[in-house]
């Protein structure tokens, strides 16, 4: 799960939606699971940024936004 939630946060901040900076919920909703399920990996958007330079990106996954 929490290689798929990087990989999803990975992918947005790389190309972000309008609107501002990316959020939780839009992690969340990209990567297919509940807020509250991300807060049980991650309490915020700068820890999963420190996650996604100890993890290796796997590009291959689909299903993102």
């Amino acid at each position: 799960m929490q290689i798929w939630i990087t990989d999803t946060a990975r992918d947005l901040l790389n190309d972000p939606p309008p609107g501002g900076p990316v959020t939780l919920d839009e992690i969340a909703a990209c990567a297919g699971i509940t807020t509250r399920q991300l807060r049980a990996y991650y309490s915020s958007v700068e820890v999963i940024v420190a996650a996604c330079a100890d993890l290796p990106a796997h590009s291959t996954r689909v299903g993102r936004c």
